[in-house]
């Protein structure tokens, strides 16, 4: 007689987008610079220009929010300001809104100006994943875990995809390899699946 295992009553999300981001300037305070200007109770906000870039201005009305983000992507684009990365983020945005089909133009479009471009590959995966098409969002995923081998949601995410593919042995490899790359605070969903795998495996 066959046993059946369940899956966790509701599937386990795959793991969200990755934004390209440009680093934060150093505080040099937090290095034991002194500020220098006194904090006082006369002080006024003023308010300057924000970024340096239009690629840079996107990125701060991204992180609000903002739709205006991304006429600035687009602006960075014309002007040739950071192309792929604003290629990329605008994929992210468009996906967000669920306008798929631009979402892969403008991963694409990234991946044509830069073929190993780790957040293209791999939010294309998510992409892919979303659409269900397996083989695609298995594809970038597993181009994403070879760019950036320490990125443990790629792990992750492929290995729901080939639970879909019902490649159980895989599946459970990629979930261990996100295990030992995580925080553990993030490990208890993908220990429950590793168990209902080996379960289901043997």
């Amino acid at each position: 007689m066959t046993k059946v295992v369940q899956f966790p009553v509701s599937p386990p999300a795959k793991l969200g987008h990755r934004k390209v981001k440009r680093r934060r300037r150093l505080n040099l305070e937090d290095f034991g610079q002194l500020n220098l200007f006194s904090q006082s109770n006369d002080a006024k906000v003023v308010n300057l220009p924000t970024a340096d870039s239009f690629f840079e201005e996107a990125l701060l009305l991204d992180e609000k929010n903002s739709p205006e983000a991304e006429k600035y992507y687009l602006l960075a684009i014309e002007n040739g300001e950071s192309v792929e990365d604003a290629f990329c983020n605008l994929g992210i945005l468009k996906s967000s809104q669920g306008d798929l089909t631009k979402a892969i133009d403008y991963l694409t479009n990234c991946l044509k100006r830069n073929p190993r471009h780790f957040e293209a590959h791999y939010n294309l995966g998510n992409v892919y994943s979303d659409l269900g098409n397996l083989e695609l969002a298995k594809v970038h995923y597993e181009l994403s875990t070879e760019i950036e081998p320490e990125y443990p949601n790629s792990f992750y995410n492929l290995g729901l995809v080939l639970i879909s593919m019902k490649k159980y042995q895989d599946a459970i490899r990629s979930i261990n390899k996100f295990v030992e790359l995580a925080p553990t605070s993030e490990h208890q969903v993908a220990n429950e699946l590793i168990k209902t795998l080996n379960a289901i495996a043997r």
